[in-house]
């Protein structure tokens, strides 16, 4: 697959609307993300950034909220809204992007506070109508968490869910730079691709900026098969790796943040996998580190070796979300 950018994009935050922003950050903090700033103002804005053991951050945003968020709402509820990449001339960028044909969520803007300006943005829309934010900073610095040790806590993906594996795929890699660093996928028997990849951004390094876009589609397991059939193509779920996944998910449970799936071993991985449901509903995932250097052999070689086998469908248990607000919050 030939670049067709001559922007370079990397991957800047991940970002969520939520209903509450109090309980939002709790449920993370519950994990060990640590919300590095916080900024609100009264009927104007409310704006968190938070991380965990990558640059790449969660935005949360709380109502008031933009027309385009309100927009999303009604589709999709409080949940994933968008993927954020930052480049170094956001105007540029959206030219190159929508003389290729993609379409324009809205043009680039200036986004300033006290009359300082602090970064442009522009949107665009993928084929399947999700959002995608194209940043660059200006007279903004948000501090950032640092990789220490690799089975501590860390951003590892964002997820979306899609009904064409491989139209999403081509999509990210010719249009954004994009390069596959994880493939699990197999033929569907009536054409197309089922499974899932993972896609990192020409910046991706497995010390300091390990995070890829997951892209699922073709075929649907039972914690992604529900939310795909209630809501389409979307961003459906954040995953953070960790060696202790078991510790992680009882300590989060403990602290009132709900269960969506217990601690398994799945031999295809050879990983560990929970799932957990953030204080809006969207899924949190909690896996073991993927093994050191497969990543980035990946991406340096262009060679991706899969592992498929035909059971790889996992069948976890899944818990109903009360829809309720339990975890504990320190105001």
């Amino acid at each position: 697959m030939t670049d067709s950018t001559t922007t370079r994009y990397r991957f800047d935050h991940v970002g969520f609307i939520t209903e509450d922003m109090d309980h939002s950050l709790a449920a993370y903090r519950a994990l060990g993300v640590e919300v590095m700033e916080r900024n609100y103002r009264r009927g104007t804005h409310d704006l968190a950034f938070a991380g965990a053991g990558t640059d790449v951050l969660l935005e949360f945003q709380a109502p008031p909220l933009l027309p385009e968020s309100e927009d999303y709402i009604t589709k999709h509820g409080w949940s994933i809204e968008r993927i954020a990449l930052v480049c170094d001339d956001a105007h540029r960028a959206y030219a190159e992007l929508t003389a290729a044909g993609i379409a324009s969520a809205w043009e680039p803007e200036e986004f300033a506070v006290d009359g300082v300006p602090l970064a442009i943005a522009a949107g665009v829309w993928s084929p399947e109508g999700l959002m995608i934010d194209i940043v660059q900073h200006l007279n903004v610095h948000v501090p950032r968490p640092e990789r220490r040790a690799r089975g501590d806590l860390a951003l590892h993906h964002a997820c979306c869910l899609v009904p064409d594996l491989a139209k999403a795929e081509d999509f990210w890699t010719t249009n954004f730079g994009l390069r596959k660093t994880y493939d699990f996928t197999s033929p569907l028997v009536d054409g197309g691709t089922k499974g899932f990849v993972m896609l990192g951004d020409p910046s991706f390094d497995e010390g300091s900026h390990e995070f890829t876009l997951e892209i699922i589609g073709g075929e649907f397991d039972t914690i992604d098969g529900p939310v795909f059939e209630r809501r389409g193509a979307c961003f459906d779920h954040i995953c953070f790796t960790t060696s202790d996944v078991d510790g992680t998910w009882q300590r989060a449970v403990e602290a009132g943040v709900e269960p969506l799936s217990a601690p398994t071993y799945y031999a295809e991985y050879n990983s560990t996998i929970a799932w957990l449901y953030d204080a809006d509903g969207t899924h949190i995932e909690l896996m073991t580190p993927i093994p050191e250097g497969l990543m980035a052999d990946a991406f340096a070689t262009g060679s991706c070796s899969n592992h498929w086998v035909d059971d790889w469908q996992r069948s976890a248990v899944v818990l109903p979300r009360s829809g309720g607000l339990p975890v504990k919050v320190h105001r």
